[in-house]
């Protein structure tokens, strides 16, 4: 099933917000340059603890995945090199408490300092999620990914797992003047009652 999902990005010097919209539906991460990501969805507001890995429209990809926040956690290590589509890459790893992976894995591209994959880790160090970048897209001057794909582990299996999910960047323009207030916290919050 294919699923359009607009996607709508907001630099400033202190953070990166995104947008993801369809249809009706409407989530908002806010990823500080320093300190962790924030994830708010329209009408039930910030997502915290467990609810940061519920499904993205019945996808592979969760809200946190989208968010790739273990990309800011400390001290991570190059633990060794490998080749991936083509590419020579460090391996990285990192490693967080109180996140929903424990451990994650990731292959970085030595010449272009690029994430190509990602493999995450429950806290009984088992695989539970993939993620790859399947393709880049030029838009501008910057090279952004253009198809990213999602696989969930089931319990007691192991990589690649059966369970997956694509996203793929149609269109972009990278120097657009978007509205703050399409980004704004308080927009994805919960109704009050009148």
């Amino acid at each position: 099933r294919t699923v359009p999902v607009e996607i709508l990005v907001k630099n400033t010097a202190t953070e990166t917000r995104s947008v993801y919209r369809t249809g009706t539906n409407e989530f908002l991460i806010v990823q500080p340059i320093a300190g962790a990501a924030r994830f708010f969805l329209a009408g039930a507001g910030e997502l915290t603890g467990a609810r940061r890995t519920e499904r993205l429209l019945g996808s592979q990809f969760s809200y946190c995945d989208l968010g790739l926040s273990y990309l800011r956690w400390p001290d991570p290590k190059v633990v060794g090199e490998d080749r991936m589509r083509g590419r020579d890459c460090y391996i990285c790893e990192v490693k967080a408490a109180g996140e929903p992976y424990t451990r994650v894995k990731l292959w970085i591209d030595k010449e272009y300092p690029a994430l190509l994959r990602t493999e995450a880790f429950d806290e009984n160090d088992a695989p539970v999620k993939r993620l790859v970048i399947t393709s880049f897209k030029r838009i501008g001057e910057l090279w952004i990914p253009r198809g990213i794909e999602a696989a969930t582990v089931l319990p007691a299996q192991a990589l690649p797992a059966e369970e997956k999910s694509r996203l793929e960047v149609y269109q972009g323009d990278y120097d657009t003047q978007l509205p703050a207030m399409w980004f704004a916290e308080e927009k994805f919050g919960v109704p009050t009652a009148r």
